[in-house]
């Protein structure tokens, strides 16, 4: 970082950045242009996606048609083959974009977050700052607030353009189920707040750390280690369904996460291990699409809370730091 006055005022407009907030800008102006420059390239591409994907699924009435059904209305000549057409040409699409913005907290953790504080430590120009009549607590709240308040405005913009232009296709046509992976934390507010977590738990390695290289490393491990937890006991977070039928039986837009069969004295089976019993029944534990804000609410909730928690150890280590 080079040396910067923070008391000297960058611009003379009346909502100009001033002082430590002007300091902020500077060094983080880049990161700021980037998170625009991909907002802006969304809201340019993805209302020509969306206004494409619609303009096929009513010219070819498919809307509400999964690739296998039993809906009447799905059933006519070519109503199939259109369905197939329409995911060969945008449901990798749908899929690539969702994948991109469930590696953000990823990227936001390693490029942002490791280098936001242990870089200030590892070449010392924190005492610079700290020199110029700015306290400790002031400096981390505008390193964190400057980081913070763009991460989750970039994030949510994207998110709800992804959200938007999933809508048309939602489930049945594209094949992009509304619990699956590219879409469950990419097309939410979960997004957000995983985001902040990712960013929470890159500024406190980097503060443990106090140098870039490893600080990004670090962090690149724990937020992927955070995201594989949390995607592994989603499920759970609200209660969920058990239904007794056969697999085949259940609907397109149900999230059926564990099957297999019971026994009349409770015992789950497997299904190979289910051969070797008589009276088993089939079950599935599932969620339905009515679940899915009550899942990004509870997540979303973990992720803002733990972010609390690293935050407010960030600012007790800073006030003890030498």
């Amino acid at each position: 970082m080079t040396t910067v006055d923070t008391t000297r005022p960058a611009r003379t407009g009346r909502f100009a950045p001033r002082g430590i907030w002007w300091l902020m800008w500077r060094q983080q102006r880049v990161t700021i242009l980037l998170w625009l420059a991909a907002v802006v390239a969304a809201a340019v591409v993805f209302p020509i996606l969306r206004g494409a994907m619609a303009e096929y699924i009513d010219s070819n009435h498919i809307a509400g048609c999964a690739m296998i059904t039993t809906d009447p209305a799905c059933q006519g000549e070519g109503i199939q083959h259109a369905v197939d057409t329409f995911r060969s040409r945008y449901a990798e699409i749908l899929h690539g974009v969702g994948a991109l913005l469930l590696m953000l907290p990823v990227a936001v953790g390693v490029f942002v977050a490791g280098p936001l504080l242990s870089k200030e430590y590892e070449s010392g120009t924190w005492r610079l700052v700290l020199g110029q009549s700015v306290s400790r607590t002031r400096w981390l709240v505008a390193k964190l607030a400057t980081s913070g308040a763009v991460a989750v405005a970039g994030s949510l913009a994207l998110m709800g353009l992804f959200h938007w232009m999933w809508l048309p296709s939602a489930n049945f046509v594209s094949g992009v189920a509304w619990c699956s992976s590219t879409f469950i934390v990419s097309g939410g507010p979960l997004l957000a707040a995983t985001v902040l977590l990712a960013l929470a738990i890159g500024a406190t390695v980097g503060s443990l750390t106090r140098r870039v290289v490893p600080a990004m490393a670090i962090t690149f491990g724990a937020v992927v280690v955070t995201q594989y937890v949390l995607a592994s006991v989603r499920p759970y977070l609200v209660p969920y369904q058990t239904r007794f039928v056969s697999n085949s039986e259940l609907p397109n837009d149900v999230w059926s996460f564990d099957r297999g069969f019971v026994t009349a004295d409770g015992r789950h089976l497997s299904y190979e291990a289910a051969d070797t019993v008589t009276g088993a029944r089939e079950y599935t534990d599932l969620h339905t699409a009515a679940d899915y804000w009550p899942l990004q609410g509870v997540e979303s909730g973990i992720c803002l809370v733990l972010a609390a928690a690293l935050v407010g150890f960030l600012f007790w280590r800073a006030r003890r730091s030498d």
